[in-house]
């Protein structure tokens, strides 16, 4: 599983402004930025694409994120910040960062990162076959 943040909150400030994210995390007055809110939504976000970046074969922590990866994690999280009333923009941007994960998953080179195991990933279509049951498992069946 890949652990470490893929994004800090700099760079959702860096990237959409200190006034839209007030808006987007303070509920009552929209003046100041939640940080609980802000983070549940990078915390979403970051999750979200760890999914296709296990997919793509990729299980450890990254020690430089890509700047391309960076800019779609930060675009799935703008799109978590807005809940229910997406705009357009904000929507085309979170379908694009989604349609690149998913080609990610199909060309991990795509980050600039050599990955173990991708040819089986690819033989398996991008799928992960995992037992329904541990090791340790096999020697109780007949007990029960």
């Amino acid at each position: 599983m890949i652990s470490g943040s893929l994004i800090p909150q700099a760079d959702l400030m860096h990237r959409f402004g200190e006034t839209e994210l007030a808006k987007l995390t303070d509920r009552p007055r929209a003046r100041e930025i939640n940080e609980a809110v802000l983070k549940r939504a990078i915390d979403d976000a970051e999750s979200e694409a760890n999914g296709y970046l296990r997919a793509a074969g990729f299980t450890e922590p990254f020690d430089e994120v890509p700047a391309t990866l960076k800019v779609k994690v930060c675009d799935i999280a703008r799109w978590y910040l807005y809940e229910n009333g997406v705009t357009d923009i904000v929507e085309k941007r979170y379908k694009n960062a989604i349609s690149w994960l998913k080609d990610v998953m199909k060309n991990p080179s795509m980050l600039g990162f050599e990955v173990e195991g991708v040819d089986e990933i690819k033989a398996n279509n991008g799928i992960a076959v995992i037992p329904n049951e541990l090791e340790e498992w096999k020697d109780v069946k007949g007990l029960f």
